[in-house]
C-alpha cells in the first residue's frame, strides 16, 4: 500500500502515522521524505509534518508536497516534544511512528517494526536499528543503563552484520529517532512529557511505557540511516533536561549493560578513562594439538610470511569479534592499500575513524581519497586532521598532502607556492622537495627537478622516490643509461611499495622498459604472491614481452580466485588469438 495521499486517509484504512517535526535544515526533511514517498510497502501510512517555524524553503518545499502529506504548521519552534505531541492529535494510524527528518528509512523498516509490535500484544514500543550513513556503522541498536548509570547506545559503532546487533530483544528503552508506538499507549501515557525540550523524552517515554507493563522492544530488520543531531540547538537545553530525568527515574533506574554484554560475549574494558565493549578472553586459533596463537599474532605472523590474503580474513575475523581493535582495522585498510582496492581500505579507514579518532587516521583518509582523485575530501581530511588533532609535525604533514593535492588536481602553481611556504619553515621537508621537484619535473624543468631531488636525496640517501623522480627528470634529459639505472635502483630499494610500482608502470611501458617492470612485478609478489592485481599487471607485462607461456600461467592464477576482476577477459582473448597465430605459422610437413 506504502503513502496515502492526503485525500484519501479519511477513506482508507491506515496502518502508522509517520510523525516528522522538522526546523530548516531542508536537505535532510527533503531526502528522508522523498525515501518515503518511494516506499512500495505493504504498510499503508500516512505522513504529517510539523514544521516548527523554519526559515529556510522547507515551508515552500512542503506546500509542494500538500498532495502527499498533511503539513501542521503552529508558527513557532514548539520543540521535539510538543511537535510530536500535536502531530499525534492529527493522526488516524493504529500505530505513531516517530520519525526524525534527518533519517534515511530503508526498504522493509516498516513492515519489519509492526510485525514486531504485533508478535506480542504486550509489545508498546519498537525500534530500529539505526546506522551512520556514511560507513554504516551502528549508531542505535538499543539503549543501555551503565554501572554509573550513566545512558549508552549499546554496541555503537559495530558493523551492521555484527550478530550482536541483529537479534530482536527487549530493551529499556530506545531512540525516539525511529520510534513505533502503539497509538492507545501513546494517548494513555498522554504523549511525550513536555517539560522535557529537545532531549530525553524518548527515554522517559520508554520508562513511563515499561511502568504500564508493556514491552519495548529493538527490532534489526528495521534499518534506518541516520545523520544524528543534525536539528539547530540540538543541545541547548541538555543540563535541564539531564536533571529533570534525575529527579524522575534516578531511585527507580539500575545498571543493564552487563546482562546484554555477558550474553554476548562482551566485557566492558576501561583503558586511560576510556570505556570500550571488547570480547571476553582471548579468541585463540588451535595450529596443532599442543599450539595456539591469539586471532590477533597469528594475523600479525601471517602478514609478515607475506600470505595477505589470508591476513586479511584473519583481521576481518579479527574485526567481526572485536570491532573496537584499532589494529585490525588498520591492518585492513593497510592491506586494501596494498592490494590497490583503495575504495575499501577508504572505508576500513572511516570506521577507524569513528572508534579511535586521531590525525594520524585523518591523514591516512587524506592520501587514500587523493589516490582516488577525491580531491576535495583528501583536503577535507587533512585539514581536519590540523584543526582537531594534529601536532606540529602532522600538520606539516597535513600542509604537504594539500599541496600534494594541488599539484594532482592540476594547480601546480598553486602547490608550487605551498611546497615553497613549507620550505621556508622547514627546508629539509623531504615530500615537500620531492613535490617541488615533481612540479618541476611538470613544467620540464629538468635540471631544477634534479637539484630538488638532490636536496632530498641529501636528507634521506634511501628516499626512493626522490631517486625515481631523479630518473624520471635524467630521462627528461636523453640520459636514458642514468635514467634506467635510477628507476632500477628506485624500484629494487622499495620493492614491496605497491603504490610505487603502479606508479611507475605506465612510464616504463610506454618506453619500451618491459624488463625494469616485470623485475619491479616479481620483486612485488615475492613479497605478496597472492596480490591479483599486481598478478594480472605482470601477465600483461609478460604477454607484451612476448612470453605467453607465463603470461598464460599468471592469468590463470588470476582467474581461479577473481574470474570477474577487469581486464582478465581482454588479456585472456589476446592470449589466445596469440596462441593460434603462433601455431597456424609452424610450418606441417606435406606428404610425398
Amino acid at each position: 500500500m506504502g503513502p496515502v495521499r492526503s485525500d484519501q486517509r479519511n477513506t482508507l484504512s491506515i496502518d502508522c502515522s509517520i510523525l516528522i517535526p522538522v526546523f530548516n535544515a531542508l536537505d535532510y526533511t527533503r531526502e528522508c521524505i522523498e525515501t518515503l514517498l518511494r516506499d512500495g510497502s505493504d504498510v499503508a501510512f500516512e505522513i504529517i509534518v510539523v514544521d516548527n517555524g523554519s526559515t529556510d524553503d522547507t515551508p515552500s518545499y512542503l506546500r509542494s508536497k500538500r498532495d502527499s502529506l498533511t503539513v501542521v504548521s503552529p508558527g513557532m519552534n514548539l520543540g521535539f516534544a510538543r511537535a510530536n505531541n500535536l502531530a499525534a492529535r492529527h493522526a488516524i494510524g493504529r500505530f505513531l511512528v516517530l520519525l526524525n527528518n534527518d533519517t534515511i528509512p530503508e526498504q522493509g523498516w516498516l513492515e519489519a517494526m509492526v510485525q514486531a509490535t504485533e508478535s506480542d500484544k504486550n509489545v508498546g514500543i519498537v525500534g530500529a536499528k539505526l546506522l551512520y550513513p556514511l560507513d554504516r556503522l551502528v549508531q542505535h541498536a538499543g539503549v543501555v543503563l551503565t554501572d554509573d548509570l550513566k545512558l549508552m547506545h549499546i554496541y555503537e559503532r559495530f558493523p551492521e552484520d555484527h550478530p550482536a546487533v541483529n537479534k530482536r530483544r527487549e530493551f529499556r528503552i530506545v531512540t525516539a529517532a525511529c520510534m513505533l508506538v502503539k497509538r492507545e499507549l501513546y494517548s494513555e501515557l498522554n504523549g511525550l512529557d513536555e517539560r522535557f525540550v529537545n532531549g530525553f523524552e524518548d527515554v522517559d517515554f520508554c520508562l513511563r511505557a515499561g511502568e504500564k507493563g508493556m514491552r519495548v522492544i529493538y527490532e534489526p530488520k528495521a534499518v534506518v540511516l541516520h545523520h544524528a543531531e543534525r536539528t539547530s540547538g540540538r543541545h541547548l537545553h541538555e543540563t535541564n533536561n539531564a536533571m529533570l530525568l534525575t529527579k524522575l527515574w534516578r531511585h527507580k533506574l539500575t545498571p543493564n549493560i552487563n546482562r546484554y554484554l555477558t550474553e554476548d560475549g562482551y566485557k566492558i574494558n576501561h583503558n586511560r578513562g576510556v570505556a570500550t565493549i571488547a570480547p571476553q578472553g582471548e579468541r585463540m586459533i588451535e595450529l596443532s594439538d599442543s599450539v595456539s596463537l591469539s586471532l590477533q599474532d597469528k594475523a600479525r605472523e601471517t602478514l609478515k610470511d607475506g600470505k595477505i590474503g589470508e591476513a586479511l580474513d584473519l583481521y576481518e575475523q579479527l574485526y567481526r569479534i572485536d570491532p573496537n581493535n584499532r589494529f585490525a582495522l588498520s591492518y585492513i585498510a593497510d592491506i586494501h592499500e596494498r592490494r590497490g582496492d583503495l575504495e575499501k581500505a577508504a572505508t576500513a579507514l572511516l570506521k577507524l575513524l569513528r572508534t579511535h579518532p586521531a590525525a594520524e587516521v585523518c591523514l591516512r583518509l587524506a592520501q587514500n581519497a587523493l589516490k582516488q582523485q577525491h580531491y576535495d575530501d583528501a583536503i577535507g581530511f587533512a585539514q581536519d586532521s590540523m584543526n582537531n588533532f594534529g601536532d606540529n609535525g602532522q600538520v606539516e604533514d597535513a600542509r604537504t598532502i594539500i599541496a600534494d593535492t594541488n599539484y594532482k588536481s592540476g594547480a601546480a602553481d598553486t602547490a608550487a607556492e605551498l611546497y615553497d611556504a613549507i620550505l621556508t619553515a622547514n627546508s629539509h621537508n623531504v615530500r615537500a622537495l620531492t613535490g617541488r621537484g615533481t612540479v618541476a619535473l611538470t613544467r620540464k624543468e629538468y635540471r631544477d627537478a634534479i637539484e630538488y631531488f638532490d636536496r632530498a636525496l641529501e636528507v634521506n640517501p634511501h628516499h626512493s622516490r626522490a631517486i625515481l623522480g631523479k630518473g624520471l627528470a635524467y630521462m627528461g634529459l636523453n640520459r636514458q643509461r642514468e635514467a634506467a639505472n635510477l628507476i632500477s635502483e628506485s624500484l629494487t630499494m622499495e620493492g614491496d611499495n605497491g603504490w610505487a610500482i603502479a606508479t611507475i608502470l605506465p612510464i616504463l611501458s610506454e618506453t619500451g622498459k618491459l624488463d625494469i617492470a616485470d623485475k619491479a612485478l616479481k620483486g612485488y609478489l615475492d613479497f605478496y604472491p597472492d596480490d591479483y592485481p599486481m598478478l594480472l599487471a605482470r601477465a600483461g607485462i609478460s604477454f607484451a614481452m612476448g612470453r605467453y607461456d607465463l603470461s598464460r600461467k599468471l592469468l590463470d592464477t588470476v582467474l581461479e580466485t577473481h574470474p570477474e576482476y577487469p581486464g582478465t577477459e581482454d588479456l585472456d582473448r589476446e592470449l589466445k588469438l596469440a596462441t593460434e597465430m603462433t601455431t597456424s605459422q609452424v610450418a606441417v610437413p606435406v606428404p610425398a
